[in-house]
Parts: C-alpha cells; sequence; structure tokens
C-alpha cells in the first residue's frame, strides 16, 4: 500500500522529526499527545489479536497515562512514579474491570516501601508470582514519569549514550527499532525506549547488541504483516523487532509490539534472546 506525501510528513512529525531537516540523533517524546495515540493505535489493533483482552486494557492505562502527564512533577522521575502511581490508580479504578479492582485496591493501600521493593524485583528479573498483577500499573507510572522527564529536555544537547542498546535518557534496553520515512530520514533506524519514549538514532545492518554486520538475517510470519519482522544475529543469538514505517505509518513501538508477540515465541524457540523486552510483559522468576 502506497502512502502520500502528506501522509508520510505527518508520520516524520509525529516521530519528531521535521521535513526537509537533517535528521536528529536523538527524538524526543511529545508528552501531550504520545499516551491518546497509543490508546488509539490499541483500540485499532485489538480486534481479532490473540491479546485483544490485554490490549483493550493496555489502552485504557495509556488512557490513564495522557490524564496524569499534564500533572506537575515535584521530584526526578526515580522518585516521582510513586506520586505518578497514586495519580494513575485514582483515574483507574472506574474504568477497569471488576476483575482487576481488587489489585487496584491493594496497590492504593500498599506503602511506597513495599511498591518500590516490588519494582526493583520486576526490573531484576526477581519478579514473584504475586507481583504480576502490579506489574502493568507500575510500568505505566514509570512511563509517564520518565516520558514527562523526557519532553523537557533538549534534544540538541541530549546526548546518544556511548552503548547503543542503552536509551540515553533513562538508560533502558529499547522495545523495538523503527525503520523510518520521508525526506528527510528515509531507510534510517531508531531504536525507541519503552520507558521515556526516547528514540535514538542507531546505523541499520549491525546487530544492536554486539555490532556485528555479517551473520544478520531477518524472520517474519508467515502470511503477518509485512511490515513487522525480528532482526536475528547468529553472532551473539539476539534479536530486535523492527517496524518498518513505509508499511503503516501507524506503527507504535509499545502497542505494536505487545500485539506481534507470537513473533516473539517464534525466534525464540529458534534460540535468539531479545535485546529489550516490552514494560507491560513482565515474568516471574522461574521456581
Amino acid at each position: 500500500m502506497s502512502h502520500s506525501l502528506t501522509d508520510l510528513d505527518a508520520a516524520i512529525a509525529e516521530a519528531g522529526l521535521v521535513p526537509g531537516q537533517s535528521p536528529s540523533p536523538v527524538l524526543l517524546p511529545d508528552a501531550s499527545t504520545v499516551f491518546a495515540k497509543r490508546a488509539a493505535r490499541l483500540r485499532e489493533i485489538a480486534p481479532g489479536n490473540g491479546l485483544a483482552e490485554w490490549l483493550s486494557f493496555v489502552a485504557i492505562l495509556a488512557d490513564a497515562q495522557h490524564t496524569v502527564i499534564g500533572t506537575a512533577a515535584q521530584h526526578q522521575p526515580e522518585h516521582q512514579w510513586l506520586a505518578d502511581l497514586r495519580a494513575l490508580l485514582a483515574v483507574v479504578v472506574p474504568l477497569v474491570p471488576a476483575t482487576v479492582r481488587g489489585v487496584v485496591e491493594a496497590l492504593e493501600q500498599s506503602d511506597n516501601a513495599a511498591l518500590a521493593e516490588c519494582r526493583e524485583r520486576i526490573h531484576a528479573g526477581h519478579a514473584r508470582r504475586d507481583d504480576l498483577a502490579a506489574a502493568p500499573f507500575l510500568a505505566a507510572a514509570e512511563q509517564v514519569a520518565w516520558t514527562r522527564h523526557a519532553a523537557t529536555l533538549d534534544a540538541a544537547t541530549t546526548t546518544p549514550s556511548a552503548v547503543s542498546h542503552q536509551c540515553p535518557v533513562c538508560g533502558q534496553p529499547p522495545v523495538a527499532g523503527m525503520i523510518h520515512i520521508g525526506a528527510a530520514s528515509a531507510g534510517l533506524r531508531y531504536l525507541h525506549c519503552g520507558t521515556c519514549g526516547c528514540a535514538w538514532h542507531h546505523v541499520r545492518a549491525t546487530c544492536v547488541a554486539c555490532g556485528d554486520s555479517r551473520e544478520l538475517g531477518y524472520q517474519m510470519i508467515e502470511g503477518g504483516d509485512q511490515g513487522i519482522r525480528a532482526e536475528c544475529c547468529d553472532h551473539c543469538h539476539s534479536t530486535l523487532k523492527l517496524f518498518l514505517l513505509d508499511k503503516n505509518p501507524g506503527f507504535d513501538p509499545v502497542a505494536d509490539d505487545l500485539a506481534s508477540i507470537a513473533l516473539d515465541i517464534l525466534v525464540g524457540e529458534k534460540g535468539y534472546q531479545r535485546i529489550g523486552g516490552n514494560p507491560f510483559l513482565a515474568m516471574a522468576a522461574e521456581d
């Protein structure tokens, strides 16, 4: 499917680029729109997806994130997320399914120390099974705190990390890469952070994890979306999901990563390990 110049320019603008100008090494999020657009994208792709119920739930969280991010921050994001979590919980209570309200109420009654400990276990990969119900709410709060912070920075003075697979703002690995479109950025790859919404340029055809360029291959779901593929490195056995905006300018790195989990399963069965992860896909540690 072809797209008009207007469509391409709109996609560039939404990504933080200005058509006709040299691409920036770092793109910062627009805090006023990022979560509203994500909620809309989640609702667009949910019907017919095997994870439709989960995508719809994350859309509710994105709506709440859009509401909360407009409030003023009192602290740096490492601490602000707790206040944002309290605000998110108040907003989502009437919106989430009845089966989830008990989780929300338990989180509202938890003290900050317990919430911080839960967050640390999740980040360290040591999540308990009873942490998993809280995980999406904690992830949503962190996204709000870090995205609000990232949006206040100056892209021109934000230096890309020397470690290519770490976000220059919050230090997290990318949730996915996106191949951009338009006269200024056609074919350029940006890695997108799932926590703060920042994106940073990374040369194509080299592994983001190890830098190898000789043993890269691409995996896709047969008969699936042609704009979604996994870049797989046979040197270090890592993989990174890629979204091609020339196939669909509406791709959202977090939403579409969730919706394409079948591709993760495919490459995982072939022995590849994701470079990063999706904030809404926390897993419990093995017993």
